[in-house]
């Protein structure tokens, strides 16, 4: 869980920040912007902090952990999105935090909600008038979301086997 807030936090942070600085968004979505991140942050960092004090309850404060991510992302996304395209890398995040530690179909079925919140986000946004060049390109990044969770989970997995393998 460690090595995802070493890398993924960081790349959210930078991926908000060149939202907000090259494309230059009203300031109210500046600082709600800001204010999501800083409250994620701070959840995070709270959930990080505590897990093993309440090692009867950590998995589920893990899974707690990857839906708030994905909720924030969600958020985010729905802020920034129109100023600036990227933005649909967040919906990147949930899925592989949950793919260090939980089973193939949990990290699925988040998958599937990452891209199910994107693609209805997308649909929200432009008020139902996508063309076929906005479907596909939605839809290959939804198509990416999973595969990349699916294969980050695979890369989990072999970690582990050839962990237990040189014991």
């Amino acid at each position: 869980m460690h090595i995802l807030n070493y890398y993924f936090t960081p790349f959210a942070v930078i991926l908000i920040l060149f939202a907000i600085f090259f494309s230059e968004p009203e300031r109210g979505i500046t600082y709600a912007s800001f204010a999501l991140l800083a409250a994620a942050f701070a959840a995070n960092y709270w959930l990080g902090r505590n897990v093993y004090r309440f090692m009867r309850w950590s998995r589920h404060i893990r899974a707690v952990t990857v839906w708030l991510n994905l909720a924030v992302s969600a958020a985010l996304f729905y802020l920034l999105v129109a100023n600036w395209a990227p933005m649909w890398l967040l919906f990147l995040t949930a899925p592989a935090a949950s793919a260090m530690y939980m089973k193939k179909w949990q990290v699925f079925l988040t998958a599937l909600a990452a891209a199910g919140s994107m693609i209805v986000l997308y649909y929200l946004l432009t008020h139902g008038e996508m063309g076929p060049q906005l479907w596909g390109m939605v839809l290959t990044q939804a198509v990416f979301i999973i595969f990349f969770s699916m294969f980050t989970t695979a890369m989990a997995e072999m970690i582990v086997k050839v962990r237990d393998s040189m014991r």
